[in-house]
């Protein structure tokens, strides 16, 4: 929806089209490539998502899909918002925080073989991001995320900029901007 409504001044090039995964409004080998980034983990049924993308791809194309890897939770910068989102939202919103970090590279290779692909690969990929100022950036990315609805819906705007003054102090108690990154990056060939 955010990329739709800024499609015409940021993105002109390119074409979005809202559907569900598992049901792509395109016709059968469609793409030479399917990219993912950031989206496996949370697709209701993984198997049947990409059973779906194999569909619309290209015989000989290519998958490729990056999803937080399980030890990605155990960065700093997870950690902390993990423990914010418990604190502020409860534990329905912390445990659907942390699912985000459950889908392994066992579970995204087998479910691609399974829905055709061969020569399915994963590999962790751990890397530094140095983050703009946490005071403006800590807040500011809690609000976007999921679980921001559900502390709204919980408590109120007041606890969500209390959540985000809770992060950034988490964080900074770091005393570093650069936190370490894990990732899987699975590829596939159809």
């Amino acid at each position: 929806r955010i990329a739709t409504t800024h499609h015409p001044r940021h993105y002109p090039d390119i074409e979005f089209t809202t559907a569900s995964a598992d049901h792509l409004p395109y016709p059968d080998a469609s793409f030479d490539a399917v990219v993912c980034q950031q989206g496996a983990q949370f697709f209701p049924d993984l198997t049947a998502a990409l059973t779906e993308a194999a569909r619309v791809t290209r015989p000989h194309g290519r998958l490729a899909a990056t999803t937080w890897a399980p030890a990605a939770l155990t960065s700093p910068y997870f950690a902390a918002q993990h423990e914010v989102i418990r604190e502020y939202g409860g534990p329905e919103p912390a445990a659907s925080f942390a699912a985000a970090f459950a889908c392994t590279a066992d579970d995204l290779t087998a479910s691609l073989r399974t829905a055709g692909f061969h020569d399915a690969e994963a590999h962790e990929l751990t890397f530094d991001i140095a983050l703009p100022p946490l005071a403006d950036f800590a807040p500011g990315h809690l609000s976007v995320l999921p679980w921001a609805q559900q502390i709204l819906d919980k408590d109120g705007p007041e606890a969500l900029t209390a959540a985000g003054e809770a992060l950034t102090a988490r964080l900074t108690a770091e005393g570093t901007a650069t936190f370490s990154f894990t990732a899987t990056l699975t590829t596939a060939t159809r």
